[in-house]
Order: structure tokens, then C-alpha cells, then sequence
């Protein structure tokens, strides 16, 4: 789902007023499957984990806004999310991952916008992951050995060449 569509989603879902002021760009870059998988099989182990369990979407949102990237423009600024949606409803969205930053009032809150994993290179995903990876430690999770994580990064500078693994 894009961003638009997320949108769109949520005001027909009437989460979001459709005279509310937003604007989300989409930037996309290739990224390892696998590495993508893995992050989505801890990120189930760690929601499960928390107390009270997180939800898919939660947990998500959480490690993306903690260890992920941000949403840049065209001009290399970092895009906000101006909305009337509250946070604990932000945070069970799925395809918009966003961190509060700044409350207006009570009816409009100033959101980060972060993209997705799918979006990440093998640096940004290894970020990800190895923040990730603490998490579910402090938990008691077992993961993948570093030599595991290494060879997903191998697979992908393999697939793709060690010029796009290096790409930031």
C-alpha cells in the first residue's frame, strides 16, 4: 500500500478528516528480502514478547521510529505529517510509520514520517536489524548469530553488488 492509499484508508475509515493538511512523498530503494524477512520475524517475536503484547502494526512502528530512517524531500528536508489522528491510533497503522514530535493542540499533532523497510538498502537495513536484535536480547529472544546477519548481507551484495549495499 502507498502512502496515498494510506491515507485514503484512513479517511474512510474516519481516522483522518479530509480537510486535514498532510503531504507524504514516497522514495524507494531496493533492499534484501531476506533481510526484510527477518526483520518482520522479529518484530512478530518482539510484540509478543512485550507486556501487554503489541500488535503487528505497533511494534513496527515502534522499532522503524526508533532505529529506521526518515522520510526526506526533494529538497532534503525531513517530511511531517500535520493530522488530527491521535497517536495510539498513528501507531496501529500499518503502512505509515510516524513518531510524534510536536502537539499544535489537542486536535493536531505534528508527525516524523519514516519510511519502510521495504525501502531500505543493505546499510539501512542492517540499522534496522541490529537495533532490532538488541531489543529482542534485552528480552531474552534468541536471534540469528552475527555470522547469519552477515551472510544476508552477502546474498545481497551478491544479487545486487556491493555499489548498492554501500549506498546510504
Amino acid at each position: 500500500m502507498k502512502y496515498i492509499e494510506a491515507v485514503q484508508y484512513l479517511t474512510e475509515q474516519n481516522i483522518l478528516k479530509p480537510d486535514a493538511d498532510w503531504e507524504v512523498k514516497e522514495k524507494k530503494q531496493r533492499r534484501s528480502l531476506d533481510s526484510n524477512a527477518y526483520f518482520h520475524v522479529l518484530c512478530d517475536k518482539l510484540r509478543q514478547k512485550m507486556n501487554p503484547p503489541l500488535s503487528m502494526a505497533a511494534c513496527k512502528n515502534h522499532l522503524i521510529t526508533s532505529y529506521g530512517q526518515p522520510e526526506y524531500d526533494e529538497n532534503g528536508s525531513m517530511v511531517y505529517l500535520k493530522a488530527n489522528i491521535p497517536t495510539d491510533k498513528m501507531q496501529e497503522v500499518e503502512y505509515l510509520h510516524c513518531q510524534p514530535v510536536k502537539s499544535e493542540s489537542e486536535n493536531v499533532i505534528f508527525y516524523r514520517v519514516y519510511r519502510g523497510s521495504h525501502t531500505y538498502n543493505t546499510a539501512e537495513m542492517a540499522q534496522l536489524i541490529a537495533g532490532t536484535v538488541d531489543e529482542c536480547k534485552a528480552l531474552g529472544i534468541d536471534t540469528a548469530t552475527p555470522q547469519e546477519i552477515a551472510r544476508m548481507q552477502a546474498a545481497w551484495e551478491t544479487r545486487y553488488g556491493k555499489e548498492h549495499s554501500d549506498r546510504v
